[in-house]
C-alpha cells in the first residue's frame, strides 16, 4: 500500500473524482457513447443504482454491472452484449429492443416489468434468472431458440410516402420544375441540433431580425440594423444589448440608472428589464429582495399556462439570476426543459417539411434524438405530443421562432440559478422585511437558527432583540434569524423570520 504524504489532500495535481455511470447516463446516451468510445469511462460499475432512468441507444456492452439495480427504468435499444449482469435486479419499467446476447445473467431478477422485442440469445446463467410478473412480447433467446433475422435498417426521416407528402407541403419539386432547375434535396430532419442552431437557421429565413432577438443575447443572434426611438427601460435595455453584441461598450445613463434602481426598489412591473439594463451597463443593483415577489410571480404566471410550448421570458429568468433570487425558482427548471424539448422537436420537424397531417410520427421513430426529445416533453403520451404539435404549427413562423429562442435562453438562465450556492436568499426573506440603510438594501450576511445565536451573534442579538448574551432565544425553534449589514456604514441588523408568517 502506498503511503500518503501529509499534503495529499492539497495536491493540485490530484485527479477529481470521475462522474458515476448513473450521472453520465442521465446526461444522455450520445454523451455516454462519445465518452465510452474515447475510453474516458471505466468498465467496472459494480452495485450501480439507476432510478427512473430513461435511456435509448446507450452502449453498455462488456461492462461490469454486477449487482446493479434498475428501478422503474425505461430502456430502449440498450446494448448489453457480453455485459456482466450477475445478481442484477430489474424492477418496474420497460425494456424495449434491448440486446442481452452473451450477457452473464446468473442470479439476475426481472420483476414487474415489460420486456418487448429483447434478445437473450447465448446469454449465460439463464437457468438461474428469476422472472416474476414479467410481461413478455416477442422476446427471444430465453428458451435457447435461434436469433431471428436482423430487422431492416430504420428509415432516416424519409420514406417514399413521407417524401411525397413533404414535397407537397414545401412545394420544393414544383418550384424547381417551374424555374427549369433540377430539384434540390429536401431539408434534412435534424432534431439532434441544439436550439441555437435551429434558431439561427430560422432567423436567416426572416427578412430582417426582429427587435425581440436582443432579449436572447446568449444565442448570439443576428442584430437588427436600426432601433426605433424610445425612452422605456425595455428599449434602452435592448439598445445596450445591441451595443455589446456589436463589440462596443454600452454607456450608463445616470438618469436611466436611477430609474432602474427605483423600479427594483418599488418592485415595479419593469423590474426585470431594470435588472437586465443595470447588468448590461455594469452598474451594481442596490436592491434585490424588494423585486423578488414581482419577478417570481411573473415566472409562475408563465409556467402556469397550460401550453406545451408556452414561452418563458428570458428577461425575467435573467433578472432572477442577476439578483441571485434562488428560492422557489429552481423548481421551475424541469418544466422549462420540458417545453424546450417539445419546441426543439416541433421546430426541427417543421424545418424538414413535416407537419401534424404529414406522417411526422414516422420521422419521429427514425431518430433516437427525436425520441429522446419526445420522451422529455410528454413521456410516452403521443396524444399530448400530437396536440402540442397542432397548436405550435398553427402559430406564425416568427412566433414559433420566438418561443424557441425565449425557452432556450430561459433554460440556460435557470440552470445557472440552480448552480448558485445555497443561502443566497433565505426562504422567508421578502420585500420590505430586508430593511434599508443609506438608500439601499442591506447586504445579506448569513442565516442562523436559534441555537447558533449565542456563539455567532450574541452581542447583536442582545442589541437588536434583547436576548441575553449566552442565551438561546425562547420559543424560536422554527424561526430563522437573518443577519444583515450596510455596505456604507457597517451597521448590522438581526431580523427574525417565522415560517408561520410567510
Amino acid at each position: 500500500m502506498l503511503a500518503r504524504g501529509p499534503d495529499h489532500t492539497n495536491n493540485p495535481r490530484s485527479m477529481p473524482k470521475a462522474p458515476s455511470i448513473e450521472k453520465l447516463l442521465q446526461n444522455g446516451s450520445a454523451e455516454w457513447n462519445r465518452l465510452r468510445k474515447g475510453g474516458q469511462v471505466p468498465t467496472e460499475h459494480t452495485g450501480a443504482t439507476f432510478t427512473q432512468l430513461f435511456s435509448a441507444n446507450a452502449d453498455l456492452s462488456g461492462l461490469g454491472l454486477v449487482g446493479s439495480e434498475w428501478e422503474r427504468c425505461d430502456l430502449s435499444k440498450i446494448n448489453f452484449r457480453d455485459t456482466d449482469l450477475s445478481n442484477a435486479y430489474f424492477h418496474g419499467g420497460r425494456l424495449q429492443d434491448c440486446d442481452f446476447r452473451g450477457a452473464n445473467l446468473e442470479g439476475a431478477t426481472f420483476e414487474k416489468l415489460k420486456l418487448l422485442r429483447c434478445d437473450f440469445t447465448g446469454a449465460k446463467g439463464l437457468d438461474d434468472v428469476e422472472m416474476d410478473d414479467v410481461d413478455m412480447d416477442r422476446v427471444v433467446g430465453l428458451d435457447g431458440e435461434e436469433a431471428p433475422p436482423p430487422p431492416p435498417p430504420p428509415a432516416q426521416g424519409i420514406t417514399a410516402f413521407t417524401r411525397e407528402q413533404r414535397e407537397k407541403a414545401l412545394g420544393v419539386q414544383a418550384a424547381a420544375l417551374m424555374m427549369g432547375e433540377p430539384a434540390e434535396e429536401l431539408p434534412p430532419f435534424k432534431p439532434q441540433d441544439p436550439p441555437g442552431s435551429l434558431f439561427f437557421r430560422g432567423l436567416k429565413r426572416l427578412a430582417m431580425p426582429p427587435l425581440w432577438v436582443l432579449d436572447v443575447p446568449g444565442l448570439r443572434p443576428l442584430v437588427p440594423q436600426r432601433m426605433p426611438p424610445g425612452s422605456s427601460l425595455e428599449t434602452l435595455y435592448r439598445e445596450a444589448v445591441k451595443t455589446r453584441l456589436e463589440n462596443k461598450k454600452p454607456s450608463a445613463d445616470p438618469g436611466v440608472v436611477e430609474k432602474a434602481q427605483k423600479a427594483l426598489r418599488m418592485g415595479a412591473k419593469d423590474a426585470a428589464v431594470s435588472a437586465m439594463y443595470l447588468r448590461e451597463v455594469g452598474v451594481l443593483p442596490l436592491f434585490r429582495f424588494s423585486a423578488a415577489q414581482v419577478l417570481k410571480a411573473a415566472l409562475r404566471e408563465e409556467v402556469d399556462v397550460d401550453d406545451l410550448t408556452g414561452s418563458i421570458d428570458p428577461r425575467t429568468t435573467g433578472a432572477l439570476l442577476e439578483l441571485r433570487l434562488t428560492h422557489e425558482v429552481v423548481e421551475h427548471l424541469q418544466e422549462a426543459r420540458r417545453r424546450l424539448a417539445a419546441t426543439q422537436l416541433y421546430t426541427s420537424l417543421l424545418e424538414a417539411g413535416f407537419n401534424p397531417d404529414n406522417n411526422w410520427d414516422e420521422a419521429l421513430e427514425s431518430s433516437e434524438a427525436a425520441l429522446e426529445l419526445a420522451h422529455l416533453a410528454t413521456g410516452d403520451n403521443r396524444d399530448t405530443l400530437f396536440e402540442g404539435f397542432q397548436v405550435f404549427s398553427a402559430l406564425p413562423e416568427e412566433a414559433r421562432l420566438r418561443r424557441l429562442a425565449y425557452l432556450a435562453e430561459s433554460v440556460s438562465n435557470l440552470e445557472l440559478v440552480s448552480r448558485l450556492p445555497e443561502g443566497m436568499e433565505p426562504a422567508w426573506l421578502h420585500g420590505p422585511e430586508t430593511r434599508e440603510c443609506h438608500e439601499r438594501e442591506m447586504t445579506y450576511v448569513q442565516s442562523l437558527k436559534a441555537e447558533d445565536i449565542p456563539t455567532k451573534v450574541a452581542a447583536l442579538a442582545k442589541a437588536e432583540l434583547g436576548v441575553p448574551e449566552g442565551s438561546v432565544p425562547e420559543e424560536s425553534d422554527g424561526d430563522l434569524f437573518i443577519h444583515l449589514r450596510c455596505d456604507v456604514c457597517g451597521k448590522e441588523k438581526l431580523i427574525v423570520q417565522s415560517p408561520d408568517a410567510e
